[in-house]
């Protein structure tokens, strides 16, 4: 029983409910004869099934969480300052002191920028602004959870301004000329590490120790479920891709 619901939950939620309905669309098609559509329609479910497989999103993840190693607390003391990547927040939720709370991303890198600090008390930099005129910024929201983690709000430097990764670079880059910070702990999602010292060493920032956190692969072995239609998986699938095209972007648009 345990299996068979496990099973019926994979396929009658979303993504599976929506993969199985294509593939009964694509079957339709095809009895019908309009077999170029159907074959069409049977692809496009195959991809969107596979997309939604747990080990095809962590093949995609690993390269981009293994490119650095995990930080070496020994190595922390030679450093100036702590410079955390915002990861979205849930800008008008309730909260115990004010709205908006950490996305899931956010809130592991500010967890872990708060482990650092008890171990090294350097100042924090929280990088994170607002992508569109409706949302609110996150860095003032990140910072009111860092003050109530214990971070005296002396320590915490804020960049609101900043939209995404190059442009928390920039910004960076300016506040540390204020600071006089010239080597920094980067701290950001693992699989978003690479893209996030690409942008940092061609603004400027070359002192740059990489602190990767919030891990998403899975690194033990899979079972049955992991080939159930995931909307984790999918996620973790469009944060992998994410940060492929974004790299691209960088590299033929932005040129940096």
């Amino acid at each position: 029983m345990f299996i068979l619901s496990k099973l019926f939950t994979a396929w009658i939620l979303p993504p599976g409910l929506a993969i199985t309905m294509l593939f009964l669309w694509a079957i339709m098609l095809i009895k019908k004869k309009n077999y170029g559509i159907g074959i069409l329609m049977l692809i496009f479910a195959a991809s969107v099934y596979t997309a939604c497989l747990g080990p095809l999103a962590d093949k995609l993840m690993l390269p981009l969480e293994n490119t650095y190693a995990q930080l070496n607390i020994k190595d922390i003391s030679s450093h100036d300052v702590y410079v955390v990547l915002g990861g979205g927040t849930h800008s008008n939720a309730p909260d115990l002191e004010g709205e908006g709370s950490p996305t899931g991303d956010a809130l592991h890198r500010l967890v872990y920028a708060f482990r650092l600090y008890r171990i090294q008390p350097l100042p924090i930099i929280v990088s994170s602004g607002k992508a569109f005129q409706c949302q609110r910024p996150e860095a003032p929201v990140l910072k009111r959870f860092l003050i109530q983690m214990g971070v005296p709000e002396k320590d915490i430097y804020t960049d609101s301004k900043s939209r995404n990764t190059y442009e928390n670079a920039d910004d960076v880059k300016n506040l540390c000329a204020k600071m006089t910070c010239h080597k920094i702990i980067l701290i950001t999602s693992a699989y978003h590490m690479k893209r996030a010292v690409y942008a940092f060493e061609h603004a400027g920032l070359t002192n740059i120790m990489p602190a990767p956190t919030d891990y998403k692969v899975n690194r033990t072995c899979y079972n049955f479920m992991d080939y159930m239609p995931s909307l984790e998986a999918l996620d973790n699938t469009y944060r992998a891709m994410h940060e492929y095209v974004g790299m691209l972007y960088y590299k033929l648009l932005v040129k940096i």
